[in-house]
């Protein structure tokens, strides 16, 4: 078994999270970005009473994530 140093500690927090996405994103290959959004709470309710609404149903974030996907279907599709 090989001894090798212990790396450095981050200088804060944010860095060190940052540092495990990225490194998290080089192992899958794909590159994921924490995106903090603001929603009306009126707004984000009715996401949540169409999510369960579905069987099975997804997460709230997945289910955010299919509605940008098919909203860039529909605006790439009148470019």
């Amino acid at each position: 078994m090989s001894v090798r140093k212990r790396p450095a500690a981050p200088a804060n927090v944010h860095e060190f999270i940052h540092s495990a996405a990225a490194d998290s994103a080089q192992s899958n290959g794909d590159a994921v970005v924490p995106v903090k959004l603001r929603v009306p709470a009126q707004l984000l309710s009715q996401v949540d009473s169409i999510v369960a609404k579905r069987r099975p149903a997804p997460s709230r974030h997945q289910w955010l994530l299919e509605a940008i996907y098919e909203k860039i279907e529909r605006e790439s599709a009148s470019l």
